[in-house]
Protein backbone atom coordinates (compact mmCIF):
# COMPACT_ATOMS: atom_id res chain seq x y z
CA UNK A 1 0.00 0.00 0.00
CA UNK A 2 0.94 3.56 -0.49
CA UNK A 3 2.25 5.44 2.83
CA UNK A 4 -1.25 7.92 3.21
CA UNK A 5 -3.22 4.03 2.36
CA UNK A 6 -1.01 2.03 4.82
CA UNK A 7 -1.75 4.86 7.89
CA UNK A 8 -5.34 4.71 7.17
CA UNK A 9 -5.01 1.32 7.15
CA UNK A 10 -2.78 0.88 10.10
CA UNK A 11 -4.14 4.35 12.00
CA UNK A 12 -7.79 3.69 11.58
CA UNK A 13 -8.59 5.68 14.16
CA UNK A 14 -6.89 9.35 13.25
CA UNK A 15 -8.96 12.40 13.36
CA UNK A 16 -12.33 10.22 14.53
CA UNK A 17 -10.74 10.07 18.13
CA UNK A 18 -13.31 12.68 19.66
CA UNK A 19 -16.37 10.85 17.99
CA UNK A 20 -15.00 7.12 19.07
CA UNK A 21 -13.98 8.39 22.87
CA UNK A 22 -18.32 10.22 22.83
CA UNK A 23 -20.09 7.30 20.96
CA UNK A 24 -17.73 3.87 21.33
CA UNK A 25 -19.92 1.52 19.59
CA UNK A 26 -19.27 3.55 15.81
CA UNK A 27 -15.57 2.54 16.88
CA UNK A 28 -15.40 -1.12 14.52
CA UNK A 29 -17.39 0.70 11.63
CA UNK A 30 -14.85 3.87 11.62
CA UNK A 31 -12.07 1.44 11.79
CA UNK A 32 -13.84 -1.10 9.22
CA UNK A 33 -14.87 2.29 6.92
CA UNK A 34 -11.09 3.67 7.14
CA UNK A 35 -9.04 0.11 6.18
CA UNK A 36 -11.98 -0.57 3.39
CA UNK A 37 -11.03 3.30 2.19
CA UNK A 38 -6.91 2.23 2.41
CA UNK A 39 -8.17 -1.51 0.16
CA UNK A 40 -10.01 1.02 -2.65
CA UNK A 41 -13.14 -0.80 -1.20
CA UNK A 42 -15.33 2.43 -1.87
CA UNK A 43 -18.86 0.92 -1.49
CA UNK A 44 -17.77 -0.91 1.69
CA UNK A 45 -16.07 2.40 3.11
CA UNK A 46 -19.77 3.87 2.46
CA UNK A 47 -21.48 1.37 3.83
CA UNK A 48 -19.57 1.80 7.24
CA UNK A 49 -19.33 5.82 7.32
CA UNK A 50 -23.30 4.87 7.10
CA UNK A 51 -23.46 2.82 10.03
CA UNK A 52 -20.78 4.69 12.33
CA UNK A 53 -23.25 7.39 11.79
CA UNK A 54 -26.02 5.94 12.70
CA UNK A 55 -24.89 4.71 16.12
CA UNK A 56 -24.35 8.74 16.39
CA UNK A 57 -28.14 9.22 15.40
CA UNK A 58 -29.36 6.94 18.35
CA UNK A 59 -27.58 9.26 21.03
CA UNK A 60 -28.78 11.93 19.40
CA UNK A 61 -32.46 10.31 19.51
CA UNK A 62 -32.04 9.86 23.21
CA UNK A 63 -31.51 13.44 23.90
CA UNK A 64 -35.07 14.23 21.67
CA UNK A 65 -36.63 11.49 23.59
CA UNK A 66 -37.05 9.24 20.45
CA UNK A 67 -39.29 6.34 20.95
CA UNK A 68 -38.80 4.65 18.42
CA UNK A 69 -37.47 1.09 19.43
CA UNK A 70 -35.58 1.18 15.93
CA UNK A 71 -34.15 4.15 16.82
CA UNK A 72 -32.12 5.98 13.99
CA UNK A 73 -32.03 7.71 10.45
CA UNK A 74 -35.64 7.82 9.93
CA UNK A 75 -36.57 7.99 13.58
CA UNK A 76 -34.51 10.58 14.44
CA UNK A 77 -34.70 12.89 11.51
CA UNK A 78 -38.68 12.54 12.07
CA UNK A 79 -38.13 13.65 15.43
CA UNK A 80 -35.74 16.40 14.59
CA UNK A 81 -38.63 18.13 11.69
CA UNK A 82 -41.27 17.41 14.56
CA UNK A 83 -39.10 19.73 16.67
CA UNK A 84 -37.59 22.37 14.21
CA UNK A 85 -40.34 23.03 11.76
CA UNK A 86 -43.77 21.42 13.32
CA UNK A 87 -43.27 22.92 16.83
CA UNK A 88 -43.54 26.65 18.04
CA UNK A 89 -40.11 28.03 19.72
CA UNK A 90 -42.18 28.70 22.68
CA UNK A 91 -43.87 25.28 23.11
CA UNK A 92 -40.65 22.90 22.84
CA UNK A 93 -39.09 22.46 26.60
CA UNK A 94 -36.46 24.48 27.40
CA UNK A 95 -33.43 21.95 27.46
CA UNK A 96 -34.51 21.98 23.27
CA UNK A 97 -35.35 25.90 23.34
CA UNK A 98 -31.40 25.92 24.36
CA UNK A 99 -30.22 23.83 21.77
CA UNK A 100 -32.26 24.95 19.12
CA UNK A 101 -29.13 26.63 16.77
CA UNK A 102 -27.76 22.62 16.70
CA UNK A 103 -30.76 20.87 16.33
CA UNK A 104 -31.67 23.20 13.52
CA UNK A 105 -28.62 22.88 11.55
CA UNK A 106 -28.28 19.01 12.53
CA UNK A 107 -31.69 18.64 10.99
CA UNK A 108 -30.44 19.79 7.72
CA UNK A 109 -27.32 17.66 7.54
CA UNK A 110 -29.38 14.34 8.91
CA UNK A 111 -32.01 14.97 6.18
CA UNK A 112 -29.15 15.71 3.23
CA UNK A 113 -27.27 12.84 4.49
CA UNK A 114 -30.26 10.15 4.65
CA UNK A 115 -31.63 11.63 1.02
CA UNK A 116 -28.05 11.20 -0.58
CA UNK A 117 -26.40 8.14 1.27
CA UNK A 118 -28.40 6.16 3.90
CA UNK A 119 -31.07 5.66 1.17
CA UNK A 120 -28.90 3.75 -1.18
CA UNK A 121 -28.65 1.44 1.65
CA UNK A 122 -31.77 -1.13 2.44
CA UNK A 123 -32.51 -3.09 5.60
CA UNK A 124 -33.41 -6.25 3.70
CA UNK A 125 -34.71 -9.17 5.89
CA UNK A 126 -32.69 -7.80 9.11
CA UNK A 127 -29.35 -6.50 7.48
CA UNK A 128 -28.22 -3.72 5.78
CA UNK A 129 -27.71 -3.95 1.97
CA UNK A 130 -25.85 -2.02 -0.22
CA UNK A 131 -28.24 -0.67 -3.38
CA UNK A 132 -25.49 0.98 -5.29
CA UNK A 133 -21.92 0.23 -5.79
CA UNK A 134 -21.70 3.31 -7.71
CA UNK A 135 -18.60 5.54 -5.49
CA UNK A 136 -16.06 6.73 -7.18
CA UNK A 137 -12.78 7.31 -4.95
CA UNK A 138 -13.57 10.46 -4.97
CA UNK A 139 -17.22 10.69 -3.66
CA UNK A 140 -15.93 8.38 -1.17
CA UNK A 141 -13.47 10.48 0.45
CA UNK A 142 -16.06 13.52 0.03
CA UNK A 143 -18.60 10.73 2.25
CA UNK A 144 -16.07 10.18 5.16
CA UNK A 145 -14.97 13.64 5.51
CA UNK A 146 -18.64 14.74 5.84
CA UNK A 147 -19.16 11.95 8.20
CA UNK A 148 -16.90 12.83 10.58
CA UNK A 149 -17.43 16.06 10.56
CA UNK A 150 -20.92 15.83 11.14
CA UNK A 151 -20.25 13.27 14.27
CA UNK A 152 -17.39 15.36 15.39
CA UNK A 153 -20.30 17.83 15.49
CA UNK A 154 -22.51 15.29 18.00
CA UNK A 155 -19.49 14.20 19.99
CA UNK A 156 -18.51 17.78 20.85
CA UNK A 157 -21.73 19.78 20.61
CA UNK A 158 -24.49 17.46 21.71
CA UNK A 159 -25.56 17.86 24.60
Amino acid sequence: LPADKAALYLEALHGWEEVAARFPDSRTDIEEMNKCLALSRYPAAVFHSVNAIEVGLVSLGAFLGVSDPKSGWTAVSGKLEQFVVKTKFADLAPAYQNSFPFLEQVHGTVVALKNAWRNKISHTQGRLVLMTSDFMPDVTDEIVVASRSFMRRLATEMP
